[in-house]
């Protein structure tokens, strides 16, 4: 799925949606219909919500990383002004 992702245009992916969607519409009762939508809406906002979590913790790890780079460089900087 990563590779297809990443190869796809923003126009091709948007009209896949689309054409998926008047696909899956044909056959279905205006009930069905709204099922079926409320159920990608809902995959649509776990993916979200996993994904900004994902990026939460990600940050977290950058800054974490930067603190203890700054940290680094702050002892080197005293062991330099020792000598």
């Amino acid at each position: 799925m990563d590779k297809l992702l990443d190869n796809l245009d923003p126009s091709t992916f948007t009209l896949s949606a689309i054409s998926i969607g008047f696909i899956l519409s044909n056959d279905l009762s205006p009930a069905e219909k709204n099922s079926v939508g409320n159920w990608f809406m809902l995959v649509g906002q776990i993916l979200c919500t996993n994904a900004g979590q994902q990026q939460v913790l990600s940050n977290n790890n950058q800054a974490n990383n930067i603190n203890s780079v700054k940290e680094s460089i702050a002892i080197v900087n005293n062991e330099l002004n020792n000598y």
